[in-house]
């Protein structure tokens, strides 16, 4: 799609401004890039109140390039499992962050998700979604974090309207390479209609789901075990409760 080839056309030519920026003598606007990147693995993949792999391991790759300005790129792939006829998800981010002081700072974010190679014959799966962000940091205790973020998509997944998401969560250290977190989510869909296409039941058009854990970091490896559930649909699998584990590298 066009859209694609836009956002790999933007990852090149900031990957290849960043390579020119490094032979550079003197600091200019190109030799402001930095990248990080991770692989982690987790028990299943869970993802805004479902699973996206059937309760099965997933394996995910992350890259992002920012500059010091606030923008960045980013790219994120994963092995799924959600009957579409792709066992892959590969998502483009372009994003920027805004420091309004030490304590606070705004993002604005566009998402692009994409399952390759999905069945044709059904309604699309993939969906664009912009979002802001409000994040609160050293609020409580140094390195604390709390962040509500506003998600809309003007067509949702399958083709199924307008979609609404607001989250809340909150990021506390307990103690040095040790934390806790805790994030709930509420989803607004465009009708029962729409809900009952996604879901499989058209009693409602809305749902919330949770979040709570805790990780450990030791050098580049994080740690994460993490409890989630929505009140979703309970009688669909992918929509059950679930614990959660996670070892990812970060480079």
């Amino acid at each position: 799609m066009m859209k694609n080839k836009l956002v790999y056309g933007l990852l090149a030519a900031l990957a290849v401004s960043q390579a020119q920026a490094e032979t550079a003598e003197e600091p200019t606007f190109l030799n402001s890039f930095s990248s990080s990147s991770s692989v982690a693995l987790l028990t299943d993949y869970y993802s805004r109140g479902y699973s996206q792999n059937q309760g099965n391991p997933a394996v995910q790759g992350f890259f992002r390039l920012e500059h010091t300005s606030g923008l960045y790129a980013q790219l994120f792939a994963s092995n799924i499992d959600l009957d579409i006829g792709s066992s892959l998800e590969l998502d483009y981010y372009l994003g920027y962050d805004y420091s309004v002081n030490d304590h606070f700072k705004l993002n604005v974010q566009y998402l692009d998700v994409n399952y390759p190679g999905a069945d044709k014959s059904i309604p699309s799966p993939d969906y664009e979604e912009y979002s802001i962000s409000a994040i609160g940091m050293g609020l409580l205790k140094e390195e604390d974090e709390l962040n509500f973020s506003f998600y809309y998509s003007p067509e949702y997944s399958f083709q199924t309207g307008k979609e609404l998401r607001y989250e809340l969560s909150y990021f506390y250290p307990i103690a040095e390479n040790w934390g806790t977190y805790a994030q709930v989510g509420y989803n607004q869909f465009s009708s029962k209609d729409a809900y009952a296409v996604l879901w499989a039941t058209d009693k409602k058009d809305s749902y919330t789901d949770y979040k709570i854990g805790g990780n450990y970091s030791y050098n580049d490896f994080i740690f994460d075990l993490y409890y989630v559930d929505s009140n979703m649909n309970k009688d669909i699998d992918n929509a059950d409760d679930a614990v959660i584990f996670s070892i990812t590298k970060e480079f």
